[in-house]
């Protein structure tokens, strides 16, 4: 899979990525190798699934995280309009966690939807950037010519074309495809854009009914298109097998309304924030939905701290793509090591609230990005 946006112009980006990116790289080429370095998805490392998850549980030991793991959300424990906990549920039943300060990195803020908070789901047009199964594909015949011809080459309007036809005879495709190589020799990596269905954008990642939709049609589009790719011969890809399909990513579902709400015209205009707590590169990305015309974000636009605390509501803050934006603001610079940069200056509020006996919106952001700046983040455009 591919991680966007971990370095910055090539280097250090300083704090968690960097302890992250350093945690990884030990476990050599299999679990990690450079990506593409565009405008679009440039900064970033393609890692094996494995590694990645073996990668997250480390950093969380080497700093004396505790986690738990099959716990879902199923409740916010509320003390008026201060959070004091969650409530999960799995195989051991319900289970309480108090906590003085709650983060919520769900991506659909699950958290702060339970605590009551105000909430943005989808666009105001009720539809949603898609949702997709990535898939593998292993065997693929002198992988790095088939990449290059993909990606400089015809490669890309030829696979298209060859889905586009597919589906017009009903066959399970989607509307876009995006290749990069695997960790492990003869991979490939396949990104997609979801079903291609009038219908799609209407999916909502935050509802289990269209999660399942999702999971069943993102397991034939993958089945589907290397079959298509065989039957068609397509170039290197005459052998090629599925090797694996994961799970319904979500791209949006619901965002809190905070303090303030960050627009796509901000990125574009580069606006300085002066409670600015982290940065996001790379592009304007709604992953094929139309959000009309529009002109080029700043990449390393600033992102305020006011986006991460949801109103009317104390004593949380809310990380990843579920931070307060509108649709269009949230498709700007939304790859993962973006969102690292959120849960970051999240993280490091949190500790301070706690040390300062305070509320999260009671705080001097000064002093977060103090802290920030000392863990080698590049808070400040300087």
């Amino acid at each position: 899979m591919c991680v966007n946006r971990l370095f910055l112009h090539g280097g250090k980006r300083g704090g968690v990525h960097d302890i992250f990116v350093d945690t990884l790289m030990k476990y050599g080429p299999e679990a990690c190798i450079p990506g593409k370095s565009n405008k679009m998805d440039g900064d970033n490392l393609n890692i094996h699934p494995s590694y990645l998850q073996i990668c997250a549980f480390e950093c969380l030991e080497k700093v004396g995280c505790y986690y738990r793991l099959y716990s879902p959300v199923v409740d916010a424990l509320m003390d008026g309009d201060k959070i004091s906990g969650v409530v999960t549920d799995g195989k051991g039943g319900r289970k309480e966690y108090r906590a003085k300060i709650v983060i919520d990195a769900t991506g659909d803020g699950d958290v702060a939807w339970k605590a009551g908070a105000e909430m943005f789901v989808g666009g105001e047009d009720g539809r949603f950037m898609p949702i997709s199964l990535v898939f593998a594909l292993c065997n693929v015949r002198d992988r790095d010519k088939v990449l290059e011809e993909y990606w400089s080459g015809g490669g890309r309007g030829k696979l298209q074309m060859i889905m586009d036809e597919a589906h017009k005879k009903g066959v399970a495709t989607s509307s876009w495809y995006s290749f990069d190589k695997g960790t492990l020799p003869g991979v490939i990596s396949v990104n997609n854009g979801g079903l291609n269905d009038a219908d799609a954008s209407t999916l909502n990642g935050a509802e289990a009914e269209d999660l399942t939709l999702v999971e069943r049609a993102g397991a034939q589009i993958a089945l589907d298109t290397v079959r298509l790719l065989r039957e068609a011969k397509y170039p290197g890809m005459e052998d090629a097998m599925l090797m694996t399909s994961g799970f319904a990513a979500v791209r949006e579902s619901r965002r809190i309304r905070g303090e303030y709400v960050m627009t796509m015209e901000d990125a574009i205009a580069g606006v300085e924030f002066e409670d600015v707590v982290a940065r996001r590169y790379g592009a304007i990305d709604p992953g094929g939905l139309d959000i009309g015309k529009h002109g080029s974000m700043v990449s390393g636009h600033a992102f305020p701290y006011r986006s991460l605390l949801p109103k009317k509501i104390e004593n949380l803050l809310v990380a990843g793509r579920c931070a307060s934006a509108t649709q269009s603001g949230q498709s700007c610079g939304k790859s993962m090591g973006n969102m690292m940069d959120l849960g970051q200056a999240c993280g490091v509020a949190a500790a301070l609230a706690v040390k300062q006996d305070k509320t999260p919106r009671k705080l001097d952001v000064r002093q977060i990005q103090k802290i920030l700046t000392d863990m080698g983040s590049k808070v400040f455009n300087k």
